[in-house]
């Protein structure tokens, strides 16, 4: 069964016991290979199922989940949820604009190579022989690497019609001695020397001391930062949502206002879950509304907040298209509830090359370890930094020992004091942003 007929099915099969049935249909496949200093390791999995439903009767919505693709059962999974239903500011579901099969998100050439294991082995074996052959004077005690490549068919279906839509990709990363590590994914098919010269590129680029932060600045101080563009999008949807979601304003959470400066007057920040070639990419949002490009920040101002269709119907609007089950901690994602989120997310380059973007002593951080345990109200972080470098005048001179680094500040107040942004931007998968610079607490 293909997940429009299993979602059309339980439709059926719930009819007349609800008012009004939305479900949600993924199915999924992937394929890869990783080894740590040993064999390779296969990650094969095909066939994964989620199913996330939702029923409104009376004025009261349930929910269930599903991982079994049997009609009788998801239905069964729902009509038991009946007698716990809670109150639901939705009269009814989302009336969905039918999209037969929008592949936007998908490249054919990427999807084949789920079926293709062994080209994926070949690329992970040439990762990892051309990162060793590279790594010079370097000691390499431990090197992690993978490849792979994943595929996925989405339907979300009310009473009113389907959207079946598809999204692919690749990814590929190297891991150093535990610490230090490059990883890339890719919507589109890329050149195979993208792929196996990654690692080589990186290591041949990192330094081969080692500096603790009395020795580079002299103990703990603020100093110029450059972030990744991983990392920055790690902190605008871990934390920036809390300041740009209608649902947490309606819950008394402070938010950005419309209107208010909230970053540096040259940044443009536009969201967009529909965006084309994005791992996002979708006709709908999972209820099912149209998505589109939204510009959060013009030219630093906040120029809209986004919702769900829960809370833009508590507010009296229309549902901006961002309501994703996103799941916390150890939740699967048909488990969790609908939120707010940011979908494909691209934010204006600047005018500087990234390797002229900071001058004198500065950090240039790729990740922050534990950033789920920043501070979601204030949007303050204190998380140790994974695989960073200390930069004199914009080059690499040493890796920052491990266990011995901190980064400390506010994710809200971070975009308004940027002093830099790249005329380059980096395609993660589900952003296209530059590197940027700021001024934070390191040691």
């Amino acid at each position: 069964m293909d997940p429009l007929s299993l979602a059309e099915a339980v439709r059926d099969a719930v009819y007349g016991a609800v008012d009004s049935v939305e479900v949600l249909v993924e199915r999924a496949d992937q394929a890869g290979y990783m080894s740590e200093n040993g064999p390779w390791i296969p990650t094969l999995e095909g066939d994964l199922w989620r199913v996330a439903l939702r029923g409104l009767k009376g004025g009261r919505l349930a929910v269930a989940s599903s991982s079994v693709p049997d009609p009788g059962l998801c239905a069964a999974a729902l009509l038991r949820a009946l007698p716990c239903a809670q109150p639901s500011p939705l009269g009814a579901f989302e009336a969905v604009r039918p999209v037969d099969d929008d592949r936007r998100g998908e490249d054919p050439s990427v999807s084949a190579l789920v079926d293709r294991p062994s080209a994926l082995r070949a690329l992970a074996e040439a990762l990892r022989a051309r990162t060793l052959e590279a790594r010079g004077g370097l000691a390499v005690s431990a090197l992690e690497t993978s490849v792979g490549a994943w595929r996925r068919e989405r339907v979300v279906l009310t009473e009113a019609g389907a959207a079946r839509s598809r999204a692919s990709g690749l990814y590929a990363g190297v891991q150093i001695n535990g610490d230090w590590g490059e990883d890339r994914a890719w919507t589109a098919m890329p050149l195979e020397e993208s792929v196996t010269a990654l690692g080589a590129r990186y290591v041949a680029s990192l330094p081969a001391r080692e500096v603790t932060p009395e020795a580079f600045l002299g103990g703990a101080r603020e100093v110029p930062v450059e972030l990744s563009p991983r990392l920055l999008e790690a902190l605008l949807r871990r934390l920036w949502t809390e300041r740009l979601g209608l649902d947490r304003a309606l819950a008394g959470h402070p938010v950005f206002a419309v209107g208010e400066r909230a970053a540096d007057e040259g940044v443009t920040l536009v969201d967009d879950p529909g965006a084309r070639g994005s791992f996002k990419g979708a006709p709908t949002d999972d209820e099912g509304v149209q998505t589109g490009a939204r510009a959060v920040l013009s030219e630093g101002v906040v120029r809209a907040l986004l919702s769900d269709r829960r809370s833009a119907a508590e507010a009296g609007t229309v549902s901006t298209g961002n309501g994703f089950r996103v799941p916390f901690i150890s939740e699967d994602r048909a488990d969790a509830p609908v939120r707010v989120a940011l979908g494909h997310l691209s934010m204006t380059p600047g005018a500087t090359p990234r390797e002229a973007l900071v001058r004198g002593r500065a950090l240039r951080v790729p990740a922050l370890l534990g950033l789920h345990s920043a501070n979601r109200a204030t949007g303050a972080f204190n998380s140790p930094i994974i695989g960073g470098l200390a930069l004199e005048d914009g080059r690499p001179v040493a890796r920052l020992q491990p266990g011995a680094w901190s980064l400390q500040g506010n994710a809200f107040g971070l975009l308004r004091g940027l002093l830099g942004r790249s005329s380059e931007r980096e395609h993660t998968g589900s952003a296209e942003l530059p590197w940027v610079v700021a001024p934070l607490r390191a040691g």
